[in-house]
């Protein structure tokens, strides 16, 4: 007869799950307990996905405020952006909101952004004499903000607005749904992840150097992307193989030698559940070593023995 559990009575044991490459593995009794068997022919990948993305172009002169060289003109120079922040003063803030109606894409407004730039100079013979850094707001949003005298509205407006698409929604700071962020990606330690949701990079490009004034006149391209961790199988085709530096050995020792070798890396190995073998020998030679989990025997000494050929029986 079925057995019916008491009304009001709840199970107190746990229902516990696996995951499928645990028990999707037919090669092996239980890959918990035994070596890994094979080699995958494909694998997940969870990666960062581009789901769409909006770029603007924008220009001002960013005035140098740091000492140049005296020696080694002509000068010449390259810029990289270590950081793009948003202040909260001085003006209107940069923001993200859903547009209203048209859950599925959000409007980016920019403006009042504080680009932090790494300069660096070289002299006439393309050597590095110093590098400086720099700091000019781009888009000013009124007479209050910051180098707002470099405001056109042209190439360096107030403000901008962009569309973009955000099918799986935005991410908000600490969890608050009433502030959806922005994520800057720059050169600096504490922005140089990406995150998930609305992602801005920015690539910079000096247009003009006037070592007079001193000033640089910095073309900035913005891109706004919209960033979202999605799952792809790819097929297994091996592992890659990081390069080696190579140097010319002056001495030939063994560490020598090691210096001078492979890289190590780590594998996947098989279980020892016995002794474990000297690393000096390789793995695949077992064939010239005894079996590591026979028992000791005692060897006897080498006798060399003669060789007599064997005798012919009578009436052979």
């Amino acid at each position: 007869m079925p057995k019916y559990r008491p009304k009001g009575c709840k199970c107190s044991g746990k229902r516990r799950y696996i995951s499928s490459g645990i028990s999707n593995n037919e090669d092996c009794i239980d890959i918990c307990t035994n070596p890994v068997c094979g080699t995958s022919d494909d694998l997940t990948l969870l990666a960062p996905v581009v789901y769409d993305e909006i770029g603007i172009n924008l220009c001002r002169e960013v005035p140098i405020t740091g000492t140049l060289p005296t020696t080694g003109y002509p000068l010449n120079a390259s810029v990289q952006i270590l950081d793009v922040t948003f202040p909260e003063e001085g003006g209107e803030q940069t923001g993200v909101s859903r547009i209203a109606g048209r859950p599925n894409c959000s409007l980016v407004t920019l403006t009042n952004l504080s680009v932090t730039f790494a300069i660096t100079i070289y002299d006439c013979a393309k050597r590095i004499v110093d590098t400086l850094t720099e700091t000019a707001v781009y888009l000013p949003s009124g007479p209050e903000a910051a180098d707002y005298e470099y405001y056109d509205p042209e190439t360096n407006p107030s403000d901008v607005e962009l569309e973009i698409f955000t099918p799986y929604g935005l991410t908000y700071k600490d969890g608050n749904v009433n502030s959806p962020v922005l994520n800057y990606i720059g050169f600096s330690t504490t922005n140089s992840m990406l995150t998930q949701g609305l992602n801005m990079i920015a690539i910079p490009k000096i247009l003009n150097f006037d070592t007079d004034t001193p000033s640089m006149t910095i073309g900035i391209s913005v891109y706004v992307k919209s960033v979202y961790f999605s799952q792809y199988l790819v097929p297994h085709n091996g592992r890659a193989v990081v390069p080696k530096g190579n140097i010319i050995p002056d001495e030939d020792t063994i560490c020598m030698d090691f210096v001078s070798g492979d890289l190590l890396d780590y594998e996947i190995k098989p279980l020892e559940l016995c002794a474990p073998k000297f690393e000096e020998r390789l793995k695949n030679d077992c064939e010239e070593c005894d079996p590591c989990c026979s028992p000791l025997v005692e060897q006897e000494p080498d006798v060399t023995v003669p060789v007599t050929e064997p005798e012919e029986a009578d009436g052979a």
